[in-house]
């Protein structure tokens, strides 16, 4: 009977295993005794694990007290099926530690006292069962739930096999702006570069393209990307569908701003502007406000002008009611030092114009509003950041389509101050600001100053072409009397001299006595004092004594003959000395009153008589006038008063070192070089005359005009003076001035002794 029984009993268990060949299917249960402290935290006492063995398997873990066995414990498996679980206590010795089942949808697991170590439950330890259930079936991202409940509680969990992400590397050239990355994976791969919205959401740029990499061929790859943005990240997941994606991102601050600029776009819209970007607004922190924009190099920041904008994911959106929507109105982005200036308004959205006009010490602010509304100035100096505020604030109210003048009072215009406009009330955010312009402005004076200096010198001009034709006798004259000796019967040294006579006589006034000139011209008026009348000697003697009383000027102009004139003079004077046996000295013969003079020359004659020479001078009139004037002349130096004479020589004709040494102390004038100094000599002055309007000119236009006189008479006398070299003549000798002057020494008493030997030591 016995073994019947037990046939009976294999029979069914096999029946049962046929009837459900999934307990044989790779499944494996076990129940036995586990700590309290595992499953003590948790209010559901179940927990799910994945076999790292297979990624398929779910290991679930459920803990059973002692108490729950008698409330019916049931646990219920769903994943690609359902499959109920129920955990069995037995007290009795069993062959066989597996589950059973009593009917096909249940599975039941026995939980064997009798098998579990008695001293681990008697000391209290281990005090409830644990069930596993070693695998449970499942699919990526397919969810496991798992439930228990009792008489007294019911829980579940849910568990997820997540999606497998390939190992990969990666390294960022930001110079270039590319990924490099290489794939750990047998697999082939897809890998992109994208814009991270928040946790769970990337999108991809327009130019990110999706990359195949094929381990097969190549397992690395090279990703660029337009824009250094911290939001750029990078993707790499299995080829099948809706495989599991975990972006990468480098960059978690901005790198280049100019990216962010250059990735941005400003729309406009009737009462407010946004600003896009490709990454959140909230992580760039943007700052906007509103700058003025004069020309396109400079955009002015406006003080207090901050727009606050508001965030809309990739987008900031600003409200622009309360703006002033003039056209230079611009804004002015900021990110971590970097700004970005956009200029959304349109011209046909301000409803108030306004320039500015620069006067005298005022800015007159002209506005013109389409609405009744008040408006404001202030001046403000431009500087590099703002423009700083100045003085007090004016402000006038406008009527509906009127144009108001706001005058705006500068004290300097050396900082050149702008005027700042804005409307007040209702108040309006931005300000403009006009500048004058001030270039223009000095341009202005400047050409107003050219225009003045431009008539001064047309009067100038004018002036000096109305002195050209009326010569200088209405500037410049001589008022004392000249008396001109000529020393040379040479053509070209009367023709300078006559030209020298000329221009003192007609373009200074000066009054001019010349022995040639008279000898013609006062014998045709028959006054009876030409040369002919008088003779050489009386003649000068009469007119050097007239010019010494009217304090005048005598010039004897020397010559290179002059030098064999005054040998011969030296040489008559010491004999017709002797003859006269010292009676009177050569030195007296200009020195004292007319009458004197005659008598001297009355003893001139007697000598001429006794042939003195005179008969054989080569001219009647020159050389004897020279002669006399060179006697005049001795006397005047003996005496002392010799400042009336002064000698004249021509360039060209003459040098000074001809003169002899014993006229060394008589001024000397080089002509035409030394014209201006000549005529200071003769006391050329201005004309004081108080009807002429250039009387309060300076006194440099005098010396200017000296200076074109010594011009236009090098011109005149260009022309006359010969072009050769001149020609040396015999110089009057020490020797014979030496050996005259001893024979005067033996005469005369011991004063005229000591004075000649005074002058004789001075001629050496």
């Amino acid at each position: 009977m016995q073994t019947l029984g037990r046939v009976l009993w294999l029979g069914i268990v096999a029946m049962l295993v046929l009837a459900c060949p999934r307990l044989l299917d790779g499944k494996s249960f076990s129940c036995q005794r586990a700590a309290q402290n595992e499953y003590s935290k948790d209010p559901c006492p179940v927990k799910t694990t994945r076999r790292d063995s297979d990624t398929k398997c779910v290991t679930v873990h459920v803990g059973v007290e002692d108490d729950d066995f008698r409330q019916g414990p049931t646990i219920e498996v769903r994943s690609l099926g359902k499959e109920i679980i129920r955990p069995v206590l037995k007290y009795k010795r069993t062959r066989k530690n597996w589950h059973v089942k009593k009917n096909p949808d249940e599975i039941r697991v026995w939980c064997n006292e009798v098998t579990q170590n008695s001293q681990t439950h008697s000391n209290g330890s281990l005090t409830l069962w644990e069930l596993v259930y070693d695998c449970v079936k499942a699919e990526v991202q397919h969810p496991v739930t798992v439930s228990y409940s009792t008489t007294s509680m019911s829980c579940s969990i849910n568990y997820t096999i997540p999606d497998p992400i390939p190992i990969f590397h990666w390294s960022v050239d930001n110079a270039s702006k590319s990924f490099n990355l290489t794939v750990q994976s047998e697999d082939k791969v897809h890998a992109r570069w994208c814009y991270k919205q928040n946790a769970h959401y990337c999108i991809q740029g327009s130019h990110s393209n999706l990359t195949i990499i094929d381990p097969a061929q190549s397992n690395s790859a090279l990703l660029r990307f337009p824009y250094l943005l911290p939001c750029v990240c990078v993707q790499v997941y299995y080829t099948f569908t809706d495989a599991r994606r975990k972006p990468v991102c480098p960059f978690h601050t901005v790198a280049d701003a100019q990216d962010v600029w250059l990735s941005s776009e400003v729309q406009l819209f009737e009462s407010s502007f946004t600003w896009t970007s490709l990454c959140p607004a909230g992580d760039l922190k943007i700052f906007a406000s509103l700058c003025w924009r004069p020309h396109k190099q400079l955009c002015i920041p406006l003080l207090n002008s901050t727009l606050a904008g508001e965030e809309d994911g990739r987008i900031l959106i600003f409200n622009t009611s309360s703006v002033d929507k003039h056209p230079q109105m611009c804004v002015k982005f900021s990110l971590q030092g970097s700004h970005n200036i956009s200029c959304p308004f349109q011209a046909n959205m301000s409803s108030w114009q306004a320039h500015v006009e620069p006067q005298q010490y005022i800015l007159s602010v002209c506005v013109t509003s389409t609405v009744p509304v008040t408006f404001s100035a202030q001046l403000c100096i431009l500087k590099e950041k703002e423009c700083a505020p100045r003085g007090r604030i004016f402000s006038e109210k406008a009527e509906a389509t009127w144009e108001i003048k706001i005058r705006v009072h500068l004290h300097s215009i050396a900082e050149r101050p702008c005027v700042q406009v804005w409307q007040s009330d209702p108040a309006l955010n931005g300000k403009r600001i006009m500048c004058p312009d001030y270039d223009r402005i000095r341009w202005g004076a400047q050409a107003v100053a050219i225009l003045i200096l431009l008539g001064v010198v047309a009067i100038l001009g004018l002036f000096i072409h109305s002195l050209t034709k009326r010569g200088a006798a209405d500037w410049l004259y001589i008022q004392k009397p000249v008396l001109l000796v000529c020393s040379s019967e040479q053509s070209a040294h009367i023709s300078a001299a006559c030209a020298l006579a000329s221009l003192l006589q007609g373009d200074l006034s000066a009054t001019v006595h010349m022995a040639l000139s008279a000898q013609s011209s006062q014998r045709q008026a028959g006054t009876g004092t030409a040369v002919a009348d008088l003779g050489p000697l009386p003649w000068l003697y009469g007119q050097w004594e007239a010019v010494r009383e009217a304090q005048g000027k005598v010039l004897i102009i020397w010559s290179p003959e002059a030098e064999r004139t005054c040998q011969k003079w030296w040489e008559r004077t010491r004999h017709c000395k002797d003859d006269e046996n010292s009676e009177n000295k050569m030195e007296d013969d200009c020195g004292h009153d007319a009458r004197r003079k005659l008598n001297k020359e009355d003893r001139l004659r007697t000598c001429k008589d006794k042939d003195c020479g005179m008969q054989d001078s080569p001219s009647a009139v020159i050389e004897p006038v020279f002669t006399a004037a060179l006697s005049c002349l001795e006397g005047a130096l003996h005496e002392r008063k010799g400042q009336e004479v002064a000698f004249v020589y021509f360039q060209r004709l003459c040098h000074s070192r001809d003169f002899p040494k014993i006229f060394r102390d008589v001024p000397r004038y080089c002509i035409p070089q030394d014209f201006s100094g000549l005529i200071r000599e003769l006391g050329g002055m201005r004309r004081s005359s108080t009807t002429s309007w250039w009387h309060c000119w300076p006194r440099l236009v005098s010396k200017g005009m000296s200076v074109w006189l010594v011009r236009q008479l090098t011109d005149k006398l260009q022309t006359l003076l010969p072009q050769t070299h001149r020609t040396k003549g015999p110089k009057c000798r020490v020797t014979s001035f030496r050996r005259m002057m001893s024979v005067q020494n033996t005469q005369g008493t011991k004063q005229e002794d000591e004075a000649l030997s005074q002058r004789t030591v001075e001629m050496l």
